[in-house]
């Protein structure tokens, strides 16, 4: 088949065997050999020029085909055992990319001289072919979006909780119905929504809007921290507080959330040796238990997981 791919890209008998090394005959005879296979004769021959038949221009077609993808494929192979080199563009969420994903990127340049981040931290969905990003990170329950390639890097726990001032100064929420009497603290994106699904809290039609809303799951945190009010935090903000019984959870039976952090990049064949090397990294780094989430000893410690 990639022979006679290549008779009919180069024109001639003798132009294809010039090209492959071989003679005139070899070529030849191999063509013979595939029409007895096939049963059909696939190309007219004259002493000045050469033709398709009918059926020789569908089987082209095909062996065309089949000739890309291996090339693509061997394409592929160099690619993988190519050296990591040149920028990427990297998009991920603020607090997120903030605490988890910047304080990891020195040991991967450090990894990969050859190349360069450029990481924009943003809660809005950027647009990753528009604006070129090579890789985005998002954190979400599932990605229903099929025109990205994604990968799932690590999971992502919410957790309620509240400081032991606000707890002792307006009492600890014993069930659901409770959260109503009580400041529930949200950051944009109100993942109250998430944790709470399934639940219905009495009184409160429009969800569990607090007196203050910030853009920002960090600054919620700090807020709850001051003892404002219960807050609905990832692990990976909240982690360290709640091992050091700064935050105290709230409900944790009943107030539960894991969702996940992906890797998405636009469609490939073949994604570029920078961008796989990106992706396994942090898939490696957080791991199926991220550290955040782990047992840690010492006074106030415990496990998250």
């Amino acid at each position: 088949m990639v022979l006679f791919a290549e008779i009919v890209a180069a024109g001639s008998f003798s132009a294809a065997a010039a090209r492959l090394g071989l003679s005139n005959a070899s070529v030849s005879r191999e063509v013979a050999r595939l029409e007895r296979r096939l049963g059909a004769q696939l190309l007219r021959r004259t002493t000045r020029k050469m033709s398709l038949t009918e059926v020789g221009e569908a089987f082209y077609e095909r062996c065309q085909r089949v000739v890309d993808e291996a090339e693509q494929a061997a394409s592929s192979v160099g690619e993988s055992l190519a050296e990591p080199r040149g920028e990427i563009r990297v998009a991920a969420p603020m607090s997120f990319g903030q605490r988890q994903i910047a304080p990891r990127l020195p040991a991967f340049l450090a990894r990969f001289a050859q190349v360069r981040l450029h990481v924009e931290l943003t809660d809005r969905i950027v647009d990753l072919v528009s604006e070129r990003f090579d890789l985005a990170v998002r954190i979400t329950n599932r990605l229903t979006d099929t025109s990205f390639v994604q990968r799932r890097l690590c999971p992502i726990r919410f957790v309620a909780c509240a400081a032991p001032s606000y707890l002792a100064a307006h009492g600890v929420p014993r069930g659901i119905e409770d959260l109503a009497q009580h400041n529930c603290l949200n950051p944009t994106g109100a993942p109250w929504r998430g944790i709470l699904r399934g639940h219905v809290v009495p009184g409160r039609q429009r969800g569990l809007d607090g007196n203050l809303t910030v853009d920002s799951a960090d600054g919620v945190h700090r807020v709850a921290l001051l003892g404002h009010g219960i807050a609905c935090l990832p692990t990976f903000v909240a982690g360290e507080d709640l091992r050091a019984g700064r935050l105290v959870p709230v409900l944790p039976r009943q107030l539960s959330l894991v969702v996940s952090a992906f890797a998405l990049h636009p469609h490939s064949r073949h994604p570029s040796a920078k961008v796989r090397a990106l992706i396994d990294y942090l898939a490696d780094a957080f791991g199926p238990k991220p550290e955040w989430d782990a047992r840690r000893d010492g006074p106030g410690g415990g496990s998250l997981a």
